[in-house]
């Protein structure tokens, strides 16, 4: 009797082994279905799916999760847009405006990533009012940008572009908030 005992606490230890390292069954296919929902919510809904479902962790995650990897998102490409610019001023030569548009903006940016660091750990720690709040400042820190790049000469540089991309990752980080906060 004690060796089938514990032959069924060993099965039933190695199917709870199993069932914590397999994928969730609502994402046989790969694609958790909660990410086309959630993004139903946000203003630019083909970036959001595109962005999340870029990150594996969004293949099991729950709103919450995915509300917090959408601001690390919208971070790295923050960061990675800083990079742009340090290495664009380090290495052209740029028109005084340009320039100086340039160095504004990477002021705005260095900002801008500091409020999504401030985000990502006021949602952690599920203080909603504190993550709209930095949200809404990396959103003001790149509009205050987009603001003096779009009085600049030179607008055939990456910049815009870039800077668009990361405001409406951002919008899309503070819609999911507010989604999750109201479901």
């Amino acid at each position: 009797m004690r060796l089938v005992i514990n032959n069924v606490v060993l099965f039933v230890g190695i199917f709870c082994l199993y069932l914590s390292f397999s994928p969730p069954i609502n994402a046989a296919d790969g694609n958790n279905p909660l990410v086309a929902q959630a993004c139903e919510k946000v203003k630019a809904k083909d970036l959001c799916i595109s962005s999340l479902m870029a990150e594996h962790a969004s293949k099991s995650a729950d709103l919450a999760m995915l509300a917090l990897i959408s601001i690390k998102v919208a971070s790295n490409n923050g960061t990675n847009t800083s990079f742009y610019i340090k290495k664009t001023l380090d290495t052209k030569k740029l028109e005084p405006a340009v320039e100086q548009n340039f160095q504004d903006c990477e002021d705005n940016y260095i900002s801008a990533t500091q409020q999504l660091d401030g985000a990502v750990s006021s949602l952690v720690s599920k203080n909603y009012k504190d993550t709209k709040m930095f949200l809404e400042s990396a959103i003001d820190d790149a509009i205050t940008c987009d603001n003096g790049l779009r009085k600049m000469p030179g607008n055939q540089l990456e910049l815009p572009h870039r800077n668009i991309m990361f405001r409406q990752l951002c919008i899309n980080a503070l819609d999911l908030v507010l989604f999750l906060t109201t479901s």
